[in-house]
């Protein structure tokens, strides 16, 4: 018998379940446009965070999903390579804006059908992230870190109220120009050096009185290529 195809597995089950593909796309937080790729084979390596995205929305067991493998689990007891899916926590995309002169504190606005990443709780331990609440997803817009970090990358940021400063280390900041991913420094003198691993960019140096300007986010720990698919 004919192994099914990934794209022809999702066409089964939306069959089964009467659903549209806008319903799917929908429901698993995904483009049409992404989805309909992944239906027609033209996205060969489908990411564990989508792939179990989609398996939640239709109800099917994510190994089924994946490998053709029907273990007969349903998705609320079965997640990637047989674990408890309450192994997995999901870090979603937030853009985020910080006027010094009216704001307090940033203010996040989630993307709801955009990437939304998923790992199991050791990806967490292995970076020592204590609560993965905290953690948020970004999408890099400038070249500043390139070549480490491009424009269009997804940068997962460890947003836990107690971070402090390495230096060295790459965090997320934000100013009224908006999101900044840089390496921090703090100078003997006080104030903050802000580096760029891009060498066109000089080190930029903010004085204790101008630290105001800006909000420290997080840590960067991670990143995801933008050429990793749907």
């Amino acid at each position: 018998m004919k192994t099914l195809t990934i794209g022809e597995r999702i066409k089964k089950a939306l069959y089964e379940k009467r659903m549209t593909g806008f319903d799917l796309a929908s429901r698993a937080e995904i483009s049409e446009g992404g989805l309909s790729q992944i239906i027609n084979g033209k996205i060969k390596n489908l990411k564990i965070d989508t792939a179990l995205r989609i398996a939640k929305a239709l109800e099917v067991a994510p190994m089924w999903l994946i490998t053709g493998d029907d273990s007969g689990m349903p998705v609320s007891a079965l997640g990637q390579n047989g674990s408890s899916s309450d192994e997995y926590i999901q870090v979603p995309r937030f853009e985020v804006k910080f006027d010094p002169e009216t704001d307090e504190s940033p203010k996040y606005t989630e993307f709801k059908y955009d990437r939304i990443f998923t790992f199991h709780k050791s990806y967490f331990d292995k970076y020592s992230v204590k609560s993965p609440k905290y953690c948020k997803s970004f999408k890099v817009a400038g070249d500043g870190m390139e070549p480490l970090i491009r424009r269009g990358d997804y940068v997962i940021v460890d947003c836990s109220p107690d971070i402090s400063i390495a230096d060295g280390e790459i965090y997320a900041f934000c100013d009224v120009q908006g999101l900044h991913i840089k390496r921090l420094i703090s100078p003997l003198r006080g104030g903050l050096i802000i580096r760029s691993d891009n060498l066109t960019y000089k080190d930029e140096f903010l004085s204790k009185e101008e630290l105001s300007k800006i909000s420290i986010i997080g840590h960067v720990i991670d990143r995801a290529g933008s050429l990793m698919g749907a």
